[in-house]
């Protein structure tokens, strides 16, 4: 496993076109939403000190009242959002196939990038499709029924303590229940690339696969996973350590905000062809 790790690390460093191009790919797509953002802000929010009171922390009653005084003003980023949902959905399906498919050929060009996108898309968009809804199915048999109850545990529990470890309980086996469909998802699609199996061949390779070797899967996605938040606790670090206060001092962390986008999509390609690399040398 740490071989794994650390040839995906490698890998993960030489497809920075790659990267490169799914940066500039995903702006494109959150550039009209930021625009409508923008606009909201300006010409409403913007010229109100409303937004000052919900700087201190979460308060109902200050955000009813605000919802109440600029609902017109929010409710058409609402209805912009739905439909940069459904843009962001198909392109993360284009971008992760022709990510993927990069991976699997060892080809970090962008035209192998925009073949494998055209190529696997449909197929992907299948398989995505199922695994989305599995991990619905896992949600709502492990969190949904808590959530649903949460109210009656608080009023017949002794502690409140005692609810909260429960949600964490909870949550822990839920994480685990995705990782595991992660990687079963990554390895299913590679199957798809290496072997042009049927949706439900690859499917069930997936899911077997990905219980097969669980743990060694797990720790390669925990350790990029680990790279991305140590990479977040030091941009916390260093905003902490100065701030935004002068207009240099912007310039500089909005570079660093960018950079730091740029490596958490690094991470994972690094992960993605980890869990992939990982399957296709037990396969061989």
């Amino acid at each position: 496993m740490i071989s794994t790790i650390k040839t995906a690390f490698i890998t993960g460093l030489k497809f920075w076109k790659i990267v490169l191009l799914v940066y500039f790919l995903q702006l494109l797509v959150a550039i009209p939403l930021a625009m409508q953002v923008w606009h909201v802000l300006e010409a409403s929010i913007g010229n109100s000190l409303e937004i000052n009171k919900l700087l201190p922390g979460y308060d109902h009653t200050v955000i009813s009242d605000f919802l109440k005084v600029h609902g017109g003003s929010i409710t058409p980023l609402i209805g912009q959002l739905r439909w940069a949902l459904v843009v962001w959905a198909v392109a993360s399906v284009f971008i992760n196939a022709g990510v993927l498919f990069t991976l699997v050929k060892k080809t970090p060009n962008w035209l192998a990038f925009w073949t494998g996108g055209a190529t696997y898309f449909y197929r992907f968009t299948k398989i995505s499709t199922i695994f989305l809804f599995i991990l619905l199915v896992w949600t709502g048999i492990t969190i949904l029924p808590y959530l649903a109850n949460l109210q009656v545990n608080l009023e017949t529990m002794a502690s409140e303590k005692t609810v909260l470890g429960y949600l964490l309980v909870l949550v822990i086996v839920w994480l685990a229940g995705f990782v595991y469909l992660f990687c079963a998802s990554v390895i299913a699609k590679t199957a798809i690339i290496e072997l042009g199996l049927s949706t439900w061949k690859a499917l069930k390779k997936g899911l077997g696969f990905g219980f097969r070797n669980y743990f060694s899967l797990a720790g390669i996605f925990l350790a990029f996973t680990a790279l991305q938040l140590l990479a977040l606790a030091l941009y916390w670090w260093l905003e902490g350590k100065s701030g935004m206060v002068t207009v240099g001092l912007v310039v500089v962390f909005f570079l660093i905000q960018q950079a730091l986008v740029f490596w958490r999509l690094m991470g994972r390609v690094m992960m993605v062809g980890g869990v992939s690399g990982f399957y296709a040398e037990k396969t061989i």
